[in-house]
């Protein structure tokens, strides 16, 4: 019954994947110098049509139209996970951590900047029955002691209560977000080292540890380029548990002079296989092109519920970033040819 019910979990998440974004379709959505032009054609797509059936092209604004978008991504990972009956589902749960980080991220960075008003049709209020976090207080958050009060029944109250601050200029974002990050890839390698062993587990491991060294390289490259960080600030926000790049390769990366030698200096790695002219362009480029090409093998050819599973989760993130620039594309009116370089697909 159990591979029964795992076998419909591949299936369901191939079949919905199957209705997902196409060359073809970005080929033609930035193109599109219009929001409603931009809906008109979501609203065509498979993937988008029941979410998007009452929505007004004229009417709806950009903000309204990315909640719709990951709401609808939200709402397939839950049905895949509901068809889950093994002892593993805690794994499966993850994506609701990963979420849960990026709303206390998202009201962190809008109390620094106090643009409240743009927030709150970003908030994803549809998950609001699936977490400990208080959504609708979310939405009222103004001050460092409102986010508290909100996420003061999580386990994220203890990890954010240190940082308190009466001033949002004072607020450490960069240790607030690595001490999330930290978090959130403990709880991923204790539940896998609880329900997973032998080829399984190592696979499971390899799509975390590449996740991790990807994030880690794009930070010292940002680092590097725009803010000018000294090697200990980057050293300071970068994941150091569950690496296979070892601490000499990292130090090299971090004292690199010209942080454009970084993706370069990949050749030299496992990574070397994906470098190319393209990926030296765009530091989020080379990093995402990876992981969406790891996903798209694991999804055709794997054979396990938990890394179909998991390139599903990937896809779908991918394809959110893909038309989140699309819409702040034409929001900025950004040529045709720019908007394709942050897409991946």
């Amino acid at each position: 019954m159990k591979d029964l019910s795992n076998n419909a979990v591949i299936t369901k998440a191939k079949s919905i994947y199957g209705h997902f974004l196409k060359a073809e379709d970005y080929e033609r959505l930035v193109k599109m110098r219009s929001l409603p032009d931009l809906v008109g054609f979501l609203k065509k797509s498979v993937n988008y049509q029941e979410i998007l059936y009452s929505v007004q092209e004229a009417s709806i604004h950009r903000g309204q139209l990315e909640l719709l978008i990951r709401k609808n991504a939200f709402e397939q990972i839950l049905r895949l996970v509901k068809m889950v009956h093994s002892k593993d589902i805690e794994f499966y749960l993850l994506n609701l951590v990963q979420r849960e980080t990026e709303l206390i991220l998202s009201t962190i960075r809008t109390i620094i900047s106090m643009e409240f008003e743009d927030n709150i049709g970003k908030l994803p209020i549809f998950f609001e029955v699936h977490t400990k976090i208080d959504v609708y207080k979310m939405l009222k958050v103004q001050t460092y002691d409102d986010l508290l009060e909100a996420i003061k029944n999580s386990p994220y109250y203890q990890i954010l209560r240190p940082y308190r601050t009466d001033d949002p200029k004072m607020i450490r974002y960069l240790d607030i977000e690595h001490k999330l990050e930290v978090y959130y890839y403990e709880e991923a390698f204790r539940r896998i080292e609880k329900h997973y062993s032998g080829a399984l587990k190592r696979d499971i491991e390899g799509i975390f540890q590449t996740k991790i060294e990807l994030s880690n390289i794009t930070k010292i490259y940002r680092l590097k380029k725009f803010y000018q960080a000294t090697p200990q600030t980057i050293k300071d926000v970068l994941i150091k548990d569950h690496l296979r790049i070892s601490e000499r390769k990292w130090d090299e990366m971090i004292n690199l002079t010209n942080p454009d030698q970084i993706v370069k200096y990949l050749s030299s790695s496992e990574y070397s296989k994906f470098v190319n002219e393209k990926d030296y362009v765009y530091i989020e480029y080379f990093a995402g092109k990876i992981r969406y090409d790891l996903a798209r093998k694991y999804i055709y050819f794997a054979s396990e519920v938990p890394k179909v599973f998991m390139a599903f989760v990937t896809l779908s993130q991918m394809e959110i970033e893909n038309i989140t620039n699309i819409i702040e594309g034409i929001r900025y009116q950004v040529d045709e040819a720019e908007i394709k370089t942050m897409l991946i697909y």
